[in-house]
């Protein structure tokens, strides 16, 4: 990858249209979208106004918003001939929607951007010039280079943000001072060429772009003045820093041991180290009081329902707030969940029917049982992962 510096004449030159070309359009706008319906039509306005000059489209892709998008987005399509949404269900995050987008389109050139006014749609026209003159191959949107302003950025955000790009640097020699953004530019055989091998995960698409793009991939920075959002409320949130860092280990390690695989056993690792040392606890106090060691088979259970319920409440967390249930909805969730991995914690407790002791080498019984016992929990959070999908 190759890192092409722009002098501030030479952009003002770019932004000048080139000669129209033979496709439909020179220019598809990807937004992927979320209760984002104010935003839509300022968006579509904003766009005819700076692109004026060439031939383009817009294309929203919608994670099934609760909000009027969906009748408003049919109404745009009706009335504007360069308006396209693709609305998806089952399935959601801003990295699968644009990449989805991105490959509805047939233009030799393809954008990406939220709908939310943060991003600098003036500079669009600059940025086409730039790879219609075939200076690079992808140029980005950077809040970080001389020239952009991002003061409406949080002191959080910004620390986050610059971190995020050290570590791209150092890590994965990433030559760019803003490659965690989601507004940038790029020719269709870079992403022709990268799609099959994208993870799909989280926020960072530019990023993942640029990891698995060619080694000779030219890329160029523009500065941005990153605006404030009018409408709706903002996505980003601890699961975003979640899934980045999932990300990052997909990246470096998820070749040998993929990321499903490190959540699986982390929740089979956590829940049977909680169950065992419960239980463990549970007979030795019970034995300081009565001098009698009670039957680790009626303790797993016991010790099962609190290490469940951690467990459930770890995965509540992580989900996006849209699609968290509440009250009695909620209440369903749980008991559905421990009736999946009861079956498991009954040939748990089943194993250990005959420890009366918690001593070695009766208590790699118990670590057994419950590893045992932390398969149900395994299933059972799959379970939910494929029920909240469809919400």
């Amino acid at each position: 990858m190759r890192l092409v510096q722009i002098a501030n004449q030479e952009v003002q030159n770019l932004s000048k249209p080139s000669s129209p070309s033979s496709s439909r359009f020179d220019l598809t706008v990807v937004v992927p979208t979320l209760n984002e319906a104010k935003n839509i039509p300022i968006l579509f306005a904003s766009l005819q106004t700076v692109l004026n000059q060439i031939k383009w489209e817009l294309v929203i892709v919608d994670d099934n918003s609760k909000d009027e998008s969906p009748a408003l987005l049919v109404e745009m399509a009706n009335q504007n001939e360069n308006f396209r949404f693709l609305r998806r269900f089952g399935r959601s995050g801003l990295s699968t929607a644009c990449i989805e987008g991105m490959m509805t389109s047939a233009s030799p050139i393809i954008a990406v951007m939220d709908a939310d006014g943060q991003h600098d749609e003036t500079k669009l026209m600059t940025m086409l010039g730039i790879l219609q003159s075939d200076t690079a191959d992808v140029v980005v949107g950077s809040r970080f280079v001389d020239g952009a302003d991002a003061s409406t950025f949080s002191n959080f955000r910004t620390k986050l943000s610059l971190w995020s790009n050290v570590m791209a640097q150092k890590w994965f020699k990433v030559p760019l001072k803003d490659s965690m953004g989601n507004f940038f530019m790029l020719k269709r055989p870079v992403i022709e060429a990268a799609a099959p091998f994208l993870c799909g995960r989280g926020q960072k698409l530019l990023f993942d772009i640029l990891l698995v793009g060619p080694s000779d991939l030219r890329v160029a920075e523009v500065p941005i003045v990153f605006g404030s959002r009018e409408h709706g409320e903002s996505k980003l949130s601890h699961i975003a820093a979640i899934d980045f860092g999932l990300q990052l280990w997909d990246r470096k390690f998820g070749s040998f041991l993929p990321t499903k695989a490190i959540i699986d056993l982390s929740l089979i690792a956590t829940y049977s180290i909680i169950t065992t040392v419960l239980t463990w606890l549970v007979m030795k106090v019970w034995f300081m009081a009565t001098g009698v060691f009670p039957r680790a088979s009626s303790l797993i259970p016991a010790a099962a329902i609190p290490s469940l319920l951690l467990a459930f409440y770890g995965l509540v967390f992580i989900t996006p707030r849209r699609k968290r249930l509440k009250g009695s909805a909620l209440v369903k969730e749980l008991l559905s969940y421990l009736i999946i991995a009861a079956p498991f914690v009954i040939l748990s407790a089943w194993i250990t029917s005959g420890v009366m002791t918690p001593g070695d080498p009766r208590l790699r019984m118990l670590f057994g049982a419950s590893v045992v016992s932390s398969v149900g929990l395994v299933i059972a959070s799959n379970w939910r992962k494929e029920a909240m999908a469809r919400r």
